[in-house]
C-alpha cells in the first residue's frame, strides 16, 4: 500500500467576502471537544470560511461520512477504507493509542477464551473498538449498541461483555465491571505499532489549497487549547464521564498535533486488517494532508498538568 503525504503551503488567504461553507462534525467526547474548542469558539479563525459544528456518536459519524452531510468529520480509523475515494486524512486531530485503547470488559468472564460463543457489545461495525474485538475475541457474537449504554447492558446481564470506548474505558469500574483485555495494548504488542483509533478526514472536493488551510487550523486549534489548557479543559469537561483530564492526556497530545511516522505506518497495517476482516475494501494508497510548514515550525511546547496515564489505567482497570 502506498501512503502519499501532502504538505500544502497555502496561497494568500481567501478574502472574507468570498465565504466558503464548511460543515464540521465530531464526537461528543472530551478529547474531540478539547481539540475543536478554539476553532469552534473563535479563538482561532479560518478567514473566508464559514464553519458550522455538530456533534454525533461515532457510529453515526462513520455512516454520515458516506453521505454529503459533512465536509470535515471525525471517524473511526477502520471506517476510512470505505471512504478513501471521498476523503483525505488530515495530519492533525487524530486519536492515537500508545499501549492502550478500547477495553474489553465483563462482569463474569476474565479471559478471551471464555468469551467464545458469548454476546459482546460494540459501539458499531465499523468502529475501531468493534474491529479490534473481531480481531482478538475469536468466536464471540457481536451486537451493536450505543457506546455509553454498553456498561449498563453488561451489568444487567443483557450482554456478556462489551468494548469500552471514549471515557467509558476509564469509567467502567464504577459499574462493577472488570477488564478482560485492553484491545489497544493487544494491538500494540501484536503489530509493534501504535493504535490509530480515530481520524480527522476532509472531503476531497474542497480542493488542495483549502485542505492545507483546514489541516493548519486543526493544528492551531489544538495548540491553542494546549496553551490555554484550563479554559479548554473546562469546556471539554462538559462531555463524557468526568474523566476528561485523563482522557485528554491519552488522546489529545503530540500525536494529535501531527501524526508521527510510526502512526502513519500503523494506518497501513490497520487498513490491511480491515480488508482481511471483510469490513472494508483493500486500499492501494491513502492520502495524508499536513499543515503548511510555516505553521508546523511555529508549534510551541505544551506543558499540561502531570497525568500519569499508565498508573491511572493500572489502578482503574
Amino acid at each position: 500500500m502506498t501512503m502519499i503525504h501532502h504538505t500544502i503551503t497555502h496561497e494568500p488567504l481567501i478574502d472574507d467576502d468570498a465565504i466558503t461553507p464548511l460543515r464540521v462534525a465530531y464526537s461528543p467526547d472530551s478529547d474531540d471537544a478539547f481539540n475543536f474548542y478554539a476553532w469552534e469558539h473563535g479563538k482561532v479563525r479560518l478567514p473566508g470560511v464559514q464553519c458550522t459544528f455538530e456533534r454525533e456518536h461515532i457510529i453515526a459519524l462513520n455512516r454520515a461520512a458516506a453521505t454529503d452531510r459533512y465536509d470535515l468529520v471525525s471517524i473511526s480509523s477502520v471506517a476510512y477504507p470505505a471512504l478513501a475515494d471521498q476523503y483525505v486524512i488530515l495530519a492533525s486531530g487524530n486519536s492515537i493509542g500508545r499501549g492502550y485503547g478500547p477495553v474489553l470488559v465483563s462482569k463474569h468472564y476474565n479471559t478471551l477464551a471464555q468469551l467464545r460463543g458469548k454476546v459482546v457489545a460494540v459501539a458499531g461495525i465499523p468502529t475501531t473498538g468493534g474491529a479490534l474485538a473481531m480481531m482478538y475475541v475469536k468466536g464471540a457474537r457481536f451486537v451493536e449498541m450505543q457506546y455509553d449504554k454498553i456498561a449498563d447492558a453488561i451489568a444487567t446481564g443483557e450482554v456478556d461483555a462489551g468494548v469500552m470506548i471514549h471515557e467509558e474505558l476509564l469509567f467502567f469500574p464504577e459499574k462493577g465491571l472488570c477488564r478482560v483485555c485492553d484491545l489497544g495494548e493487544t494491538w500494540c504488542q501484536d503489530t509493534g505499532l501504535p493504535l490509530p483509533v480515530g481520524l480527522n478526514v476532509l472531503r476531497r472536493s474542497v480542493g488542495d489549497e483549502t485542505a492545507g488551510r483546514v489541516a493548519e487550523i486543526c493544528e492551531r486549534s489544538l495548540q491553542w487549547a494546549m496553551d490555554h489548557y484550563s479554559e479548554a479543559l473546562a469546556f471539554a469537561s462538559q462531555f463524557g464521564r468526568g474523566c476528561a483530564e485523563q482522557h485528554i492526556a491519552m488522546f489529545s497530545n503530540s500525536d494529535t498535533l501531527c501524526l508521527a511516522d510510526d502512526a502513519r505506518r500503523a494506518l497501513g497495517v490497520m487498513f490491511h486488517r480491515v480488508a482481511e476482516l471483510g469490513i472494508g475494501p483493500h486500499l492501494k494508497q491513502h492520502d495524508i494532508v499536513d499543515a503548511c510548514e510555516e505553521q508546523s515550525a511555529r508549534q510551541s511546547h505544551f506543558v499540561a498538568p502531570k497525568v500519569d496515564v499508565a498508573s491511572f489505567l493500572a489502578h482503574a482497570i
